[in-house]
């Protein structure tokens, strides 16, 4: 057999000939110094914070998102251990380095020796050391791989893909969506499912992507303290309770993004991101400001590899900032603009909008969006009208379908718990009306003009209610201008609906449990979170009751409500578009421990030009025609300590960039690996 591969031995190698040092562009001279000075080890002292230490100074690896046909957003966070903190805001320069240079480069296969684009940015406190580079002179449905180098390491490789194009025939479409991601509720087996796949092109998220506080709710598990002790106090600890400062809110996305399911899903697939109310949460102590919602919106645009609009209204992207420049932040009420949408070429529109941040009950066309974000959903679902893209996708923070309110048996117990547990309105016209449900005349508005129009083809992706509520799409769900399953309707539905359970943030059944739970254990802020044995045992059942009863009576007293699922199955959604049909499927995770497996639910499809929810009584998964080589696991790539050893040359130049040590780490791994299986295969022969 041969040998293992010596992985530190082969840098060495590699930095005595490279041309470069550590990242494209970069001079071996400022490389030399930032890897001299820079240590990976964690200090202790205060420095706690959530990171993968095996992947620092990457300590949350890297991500892709809102790509369009010639480009995409890359980033990355540079993690710099300093024993006199965590937090930036009051340690400006970790172990001197008051900026960052960092390399990236983007090729057509994930060796990383096609390189297409790369280029230098500098980084700094300013914007948490977070990067993100909007790399360009990409080909359309095309997949990519990207990596970045810094302070002589070099990041996991990451896995994106392009946006179709108009005309190129491309005729189908893998998404994935999630809604409500809760890190304390939930192991996140659903993002490990959906970065495995090899067909997916896009992950959406509706919903709170980020939470500022655990909510007390059931723990299935808790960040360690600088002891290495489970935090167990919700409102307390650090790291469980609501964030009360800029570097806090930091850190909670810190303790998200350093979650290993989380990055299978940033390094298998770009993410297109809506943020909804908890994370834009603001604080204070009464007399002062801890943290505007202004700045909570700051920090949404440095951690998510989003492509921030114009924060004019128009929904349209500034010009690109080139290789050698970070996407600029947007700082202040510009932090507030995030609707947009991401054409996918003949197939579809994907559009984001926000119904928490631009309502205006004093506009005369339509108050939930604001007259100028529904001027702008106008002109784009006209322009995807105008080049025939078959499916509108739209992700929407709050249900948009009518849920009108039923009375069961257990109405007393449920109804209590949804209005302190979710913040409905159990005795108002319909059970939600935070969102859509509380402008009935906005949304009859939008159904009548998407059928004027004749754009029916709209999939509603959304999130908030922490459960499956998917629907067909009509300003009266009643017999005989809706006539559910048949698509015989007299008010033709203009689209469905599938609202995305969440994953760990509670449903009704778990809502309920939480009552029944906090009441036995002296209320919400004495009883512990860490006891789910307990809690899964003697309360779920008392909730899983409420459940099915609220699920039965719903779906009876609201027609279009074809599939309701409002237990503690959570997971996420795969949405595939194809030239006849769309299919849905609703695919549940394990939840209080890591897992490999996932369960498929339910599966409906919606045929085009006549959209309803069709229920799948036999469901098979489904899986697209393209099957990309799945990203490589972190953990098998750890970046490595590069020492340069004499003078260094001229860069070498690539296809699209310079050739630097990155890409010759790259390519030397490779090529040893190449070695040692025709070596192994000789062996065995």
């Amino acid at each position: 057999m041969a040998p293992p591969l010596n992985r530190r031995e082969f840098l060495r190698t590699v930095a005595v000939s490279s041309a470069a040092v550590g990242g494209a562009g970069l001079s071996s001279a400022v490389q030399a110094q930032q890897a001299a000075a820079f240590s990976p080890e964690l200090p202790g002292g205060d420095w706690h914070f959530p990171a993968r230490a095996e992947l620092i100074p990457f300590g949350h690896a890297v991500a892709s998102g809102d790509p369009l046909a010639d480009r995409v957003i890359l980033w990355t966070r540079i993690t710099i251990p300093d024993a006199r903190g965590w937090d930036v805001t009051q340690v400006p320069d970790p172990q001197g380095f008051s900026t960052v240079e960092v390399g990236w480069l983007i090729a057509t296969d994930p060796a990383l020796q096609d390189v297409v684009n790369s280029g230098t940015v500098t980084t700094d406190a300013a914007r948490d050391f977070t990067v993100k580079v909007d790399a360009g002179g990409l080909q359309p449905a095309t997949t990519y791989w990207y990596a970045f180098t810094a302070l002589g390491y070099r990041s996991p490789i990451g896995r994106t893909r392009t946006a179709p194009a108009v005309g190129q025939g491309i005729t189908e479409l893998t998404i994935g969506h999630v809604a409500c991601t809760s890190w304390w509720q939930d192991f996140f087996n659903g993002y490990a499912r959906m970065g495995e796949r090899g067909d997916i092109d896009l992950i959406t998220h509706a919903g709170d992507h980020v939470y500022e506080v655990s909510g007390n709710h059931m723990s299935s598990r808790q960040y360690p303290d600088a002891d290495g002790n489970p935090q167990v106090l919700g409102y307390e600890d650090i790291d469980n309770r609501s964030w009360r400062s800029v570097g806090e809110c930091r850190r909670r996305y810190a303790l998200y993004y350093q979650d290993p399911n989380l990055i299978a899903a940033h390094i298998g697939a770009p993410f297109a991101i809506m943020a909804d109310q908890h994370d834009y949460d603001d604080a204070s102590d009464g007399d002062t400001v801890l943290i505007s919602r202004q700045q909570a919106g700051e920090i949404y645009h440095e951690w998510c590899p989003l492509r921030s609009p114009i924060p004019d209204g128009s929904g349209r992207f500034p010009a690109p900032t080139g290789p050698n420049t970070n996407v600029p932040i947007p700082r202040g009420d510009d932090a507030f603009f995030s609707y947009r949408s991401l054409p996918y070429g003949d197939v579809a529109e994907i559009v984001l909008i926000d119904i928490r941040r631009h309502r205006d009950d004093a506009a005369t066309e339509m108050p939930i969006l604001g007259d100028r974000q529904w001027q702008w959903l106008q002109e784009t679902l006209l322009a995807a009208k105008a080049r025939g893209a078959r499916h509108n996708v739209i992700v929407n923070q709050i249900n948009m379908s009518q849920l009108g309110t039923v009375n069961t048996p257990l109405y007393d117990v449920y109804g209590e718990a949804l209005e302190a547990g979710l913040g409905i309105d159990p005795r108002g016209p319909e059970l939600y009306t935070s969102g859509w449900g509380g402008y009935p005349a906005d949304r009859r508005k939008l159904y009548r003009w998407l059928r004027e129009q004749g754009i029916v083809d709209n999939i509603v992706l959304s999130g908030d209610s922490h459960g499956w509520f998917g629907s067909d799409l009509t300003e009266d769900p009643q017999l005989p201008n809706y006539v559910p399953l048949t698509g015989l309707s007299l008010l033709q539905p203009v689209g469905v609906e599938m609202v995305g359970t969440s994953m760990g943030r509670p449903g009704l059944q778990d809502v309920v449990a939480d009552e029944l739970y906090w009441q036995a254990n002296g209320g919400r802020d004495a009883a512990p979170f860490d006891d789910a044995e307990t809690y899964d045992t003697n309360y779920r059942p008392a909730g899983l009751a409420a459940a099915i009863a609220l699920e039965t009576a719903a779906k009876a007293a609201n027609i279009n409500l074809i599939y309701f699922n409002w237990r503690a199955e959570y997971g996420h959604t795969m949405i595939h578009l194809r030239e006849s049909e769309a299919i849905l499927e609703n695919w549940a995770s394990p939840q209080r421990a890591m897992s490999d497996t996932a369960e498929l639910l339910a599966q409906h499809s919606t045929p085009v030009g006549n959209p309803h929810l069709r229920p799948v009584l036999a469901p098979m998964a489904v899986v697209g025609a393209r099957n990309d080589v799945a990203a490589p696991p972190p953990e098998t790539l750890p970046p490595e300590i590069v020492t340069p050893d004499g003078p260094a040359s001229d860069p070498v130049r690539g296809a699209g960039g310079s050739f630097t040590l990155g890409t010759a780490v790259l390519l030397g791994a490779a090529e040893l690996l190449r070695r040692r299986m025709r070596a192994t295969q000789d062996e065995d022969a």
